[in-house]
């Protein structure tokens, strides 16, 4: 039984009431935060050299060996990040909303995240028209990831630190 089977009835006018914060039900374990963590940062990474390579193949009109294997990378990620954002939706999400818990740096991360989600697609199937402008905004994106992730854990820690202070003492 898991522990969102536990909880009772929440709606948006019964929202759950701040828990431990070390037993909050939306806490991730540390092994999921290193593997997001990694994953994000090997879609950024391949990213970024893919900005890079593209640029020295417009610069010198050549392509560098590395650029074909590093595309393949990073669009294997995207199956892989679209699952996970599908996971994170399903409960961690879902329940920190119910919480109230870190609402506005959740918003932030998961419409940086979307975005990422929806200009990939658009770098596929867009119209030929639009293929700067998705770059562009997949670019964007991109380098908001890390910083709205960062922002997202920063404020989760002051929401943890509010819900201690704020928890009567037994």
């Amino acid at each position: 039984m898991s522990d969102l089977d536990m909880t009772p009835d929440i709606s948006p006018n019964n929202p759950l009431p701040a828990p431990n914060p070390s037993q909050r039900p939306t806490r991730l374990p540390v092994w999921g935060q290193w593997l997001i963590v990694l994953l994000l940062l090997l879609s950024f990474v391949s990213g970024i050299a893919i900005w890079w390579g593209k640029n020295a193949q417009a610069e010198q009109l050549v392509t560098p060996d590395w650029l074909r294997g590093t595309v393949i990378l990073h669009g294997c990620l995207n199956p892989v990040l679209c699952v996970l954002f599908g996971i994170l939706l399903c409960h961690h999400i879902r329940v920190g909303w119910q919480m109230r818990a870190n609402l506005l740096a959740g918003f932030i991360m998961e419409g940086v995240f979307g975005g990422m989600i929806i200009t990939g697609i658009g770098l596929y199937y867009a119209p030929e028209s639009w293929h700067d402008r998705v770059v562009w905004l997949h670019r964007a994106f991109g380098v908001a990831m890390p910083a709205s992730l960062g922002l997202h854990w920063i404020t989760a820690h002051f929401w943890i630190k509010r819900a201690r202070a704020n928890k009567p003492q037994n």
